[in-house]
């Protein structure tokens, strides 16, 4: 391990006393253009470049490498797999909304967040139960969801985070803060007017796609509610898109103390607006549908701080030739196709949904998703989100022996987390649900239907996790293909899954033909991202050892 001398930071304690002796002596000795940064973040035990003019990349690489080798001296073990981890600079001090993190040190705050707003997704889910159960507005309510959020994964949610973190990255590691800004106003003002143009384009044609493709199963009362909803939601994606950009800004700098808490607060937004609709007569449906506008501008609000404290620079800027701009494009249009094929796969679930007998069908396979998709985003989405940042810039210098490394730590931490909560999960399934939704209209029956539910999504608990840490590996690579073509595969192997099972269930049972195709089909993606990712990372090995000698 590379030591400093002891007045450059806590974390030389990790150093013994002749490897700091030894550390003074070649600092005293060494020019003065050659010693190491002498300003030390005093929250952080980070070295910051003090010489005027001193580069970017340069700066970020002396911080990097002292954060990357005081987690790994302080690191844990889970069942084998070492992650680097360091308690001391989670504590709370001067500079906390802006400090960098190792990768599981900001996976651990990410789940924080992530678990803080599933606890508050709870009780909003309870009250939402308690006040509407799986009747017909609450029908509507979910599956007027369905569109804006659509839109919103669509064009502003994972895809864009994927496709803008990795150019983001290599634009700061040239060091010219002025060219990042710059990448960051434009990708943010082609947003804008993108997302503008889908709201006014989905309003329009909110009753074609609600009557025709979405709900054609639904009474027609049920199914004008369902518009009304989805044009108010609409709102949704334009506000949350806006965010997604300073969410990636600051997850590029390694930054997720307020992204973190940015998630827990959007559940507050929606809680408020069941709080108005539980309080205000008249209001009913409308009071959790305007809730989720609220949830959206509360998420954007309160990352602000620390976006500030980064220097933003925001410029009106408009240029489709930049070659920034062109690198976000070329890894998000395949990006883009393969969240949209996932959401071709959830329109086809909520549209076979409509037709099963039992009418609370979709309102059971929510609860059961809402639960089932708890340790997906405590696992999968946490590491995933917190790994992109690191590994893209690994893969930029060609370090692929520690990226390796580093793919073997967050797959095989999110197999082994995944596992474990499966069969937590699979177990006391059914008392959560009575803990959790048996209050109000939630009654015996919605909670036997939504079990039933939960049993088919939990077979494909660890298929789902270690996917989507996959998938993400492959957006670090600057690969967007091969998750485009995977989840090709996916959705063709879920509706041929649904149709045979749909066929062979009967009754009440033919729910589990929804949820048993998500998990067959995601856990027969992740092996075949698994193969081909190992592939990849081989070849690249091997060219860079057959380039080393000539270097």
């Amino acid at each position: 391990m590379r030591c400093l001398p002891p007045e450059r930071g806590w974390y030389n304690l990790l150093c013994t006393p002749e490897q700091r002796r030894r550390a003074t002596t070649v600092e005293k000795e060494a020019p003065i253009s050659q010693r190491a940064p002498r300003l030390v973040d005093p929250t952080t035990g980070i070295a910051v470049s003090e010489a005027p003019g001193a580069s970017g990349s340069a700066q970020w690489e002396v911080e990097e490498e002292a954060l990357e080798e005081t987690a790994a001296g302080a690191g844990w073990s889970l069942l084998g797999v070492r992650l680097p981890f360091s308690l001391a600079r989670l504590r709370p001090g001067r500079g906390l909304t802006v400090r960098r993190f190792s990768v599981m040190e900001a996976a651990l705050l990410l789940m924080l967040g992530i678990l803080a707003s599933k606890g508050l997704g709870v009780l909003r889910q309870a009250l939402f139960n308690a006040l509407f159960g799986t009747g017909p507005e609450a029908n509507a309510y979910y599956a007027a969801y369905r569109l804006p959020d659509t839109l919103f994964n669509l064009v502003a949610g994972g895809a864009l985070t994927q496709a803008f973190i990795p150019v983001f990255v290599a634009y700061q590691r040239r060091g010219d803060q002025r060219e990042a800004w710059y990448l960051a106003s434009l990708v943010f003002n082609v947003l804008l007017v993108a997302l503008t143009i889908l709201l006014l384009l989905g309003c329009l044609l909110t009753p074609a796609f609600v009557v025709h493709i979405l709900v054609p199963g639904y009474p027609p009362a049920e199914q004008e509610l369902t518009i009304r909803l989805t044009r108010i939601m609409l709102i949704q994606p334009l506000l949350l898109g806006l965010g997604t950009i300073v969410t990636a800004i600051l997850s590029s700098r390694e930054q997720f103390l307020l992204p973190a808490l940015a998630t827990a607060v959007y559940n507050v937004g929606l809680i408020a607006g069941l709080l108005v609709a539980l309080v205000v007569p008249g209001v009913g449906i409308y009071g959790p549908t305007l809730g989720v506008l609220l949830a959206a501008a509360l998420q954007i609000v309160v990352q602000l701080p620390a976006l500030w404290q980064q220097g933003v620079r925001y410029v009106f800027a408009w240029n489709l030739r930049y070659p920034g701009l062109r690198e976000v494009m070329a890894l998000f249009i395949p990006s883009m196709l393969a969240v949209a094929v996932a959401y071709v796969s959830s329109i086809l679930e909520t549209t076979v949904t409509s037709f099963l007998p039992d009418l609370a069908s979709l309102a059971a396979l929510h609860n059961a998703y809402m639960l089932f998709y708890l340790p997906v985003s405590l696992i999968a989405q946490a590491i995933g989100q917190a790994a992109l940042p690191r590994m893209a810039r690994l893969e930029l210098e060609g370090r692929y022996g520690r990226l390796r490394r580093l793919f073997g730590q967050v797959i095989g931490s999110s197999l082994v987390l995944s596992v474990l909560s499966a069969l937590a999960l699979g177990g006391l399934g059914l008392f959560v649900i009575d803990l959790l939704f048996r209050h109000g209209a939630f009654d015996d029956h919605s909670a036997w239907l939504t079990n039933l539910a939960l049993f088919g999504y939990v077979v494909g608990l660890p298929g789902v996790c270690v996917g989507d840490v996959v998938a993400r590996s492959f957006y670090a690579l600057k690969d967007a293909r091969t998750p485009l073509l995977t989840n090709v595969f996916a959705l063709l192997t879920r509706v041929a899954l649904m149709v045979g099972l749909f066929v062979w269930l009967s009754g009440e049972q033919q729910i589990l033909a929804v949820s048993l195709s998500l998990s067959g089909s995601a856990s027969a993606e992740a092996l075949l991202l698994c193969l081909v990712l190992w592939w990849r990372l081989r070849q690249r090995e091997q060219r860079g050892q057959a380039q080393e000698p000539a270097r």
